[in-house]
């Protein structure tokens, strides 16, 4: 694949990876780090993506799996810094930002458990913003199937929340 054809193939993507990226990160500078690395990560495996079924999806689930790292190398960091040789001033705050990387970790650890299908649905919806069509046309599914896995994926992620709270009261 030459310069030209990988250009008409993907860059036309650039919007929605850094939107995608975004949504997970929360940070413009680093979801346009990573919609960089997607691009290099493509450019160097340019001649075996002839067979893709569809662009579009490879590319989300390459940006969700590198953005994905971006944040778990963030919250390292974050731990890291937390750590007792480096105190922090405010105890307050720490313990606030212990509390927020737990949360994300938790979410994320959930959203790992449901099936493929049902996890890419979550994460075009609820990170990316993507309607329900274009997750449909991505995914290669009918609407109707892709409302069913965005239903089926909430409704086991609220029960796992509920028995995870209710677990905590009773400890």
């Amino acid at each position: 694949m030459d310069g030209n054809e990988f250009k008409r193939r993907f860059l036309s993507f650039s919007e929605l990876m850094f939107r995608y990226s975004f949504t997970i990160t929360g940070d413009r500078e680093e979801a346009g780090d990573i919609v960089q690395e997607v691009f290099e990560k493509l450019w160097k495996i340019r001649d075996s993506l002839s067979t893709l079924q569809s662009d579009e999806a490879y590319i989300l689930s390459v940006t969700k799996n590198m953005a994905l790292d971006h944040c778990r190398a963030r919250t390292r960091k974050q731990m890291n810094a937390l750590s007792p040789e480096n105190d922090p001033g405010d105890e307050g705050e720490a313990e606030k930002m212990i509390e927020e990387n737990e949360m994300v970790q938790h979410i994320e650890h959930l959203l790992c458990t449901l099936p493929p299908s049902q996890q890419m649905a979550l994460r075009m919806r609820h990170f990316a913003d993507l309607p329900i069509s274009q997750i449909a046309e991505t995914m290669q599914e009918s609407e109707l199937n892709v409302r069913q896995l965005l239903s089926r994926g909430r409704r086991t992620i609220k029960e796992k929340v509920e028995k995870l709270y209710e677990y905590e009261r009773y400890k």
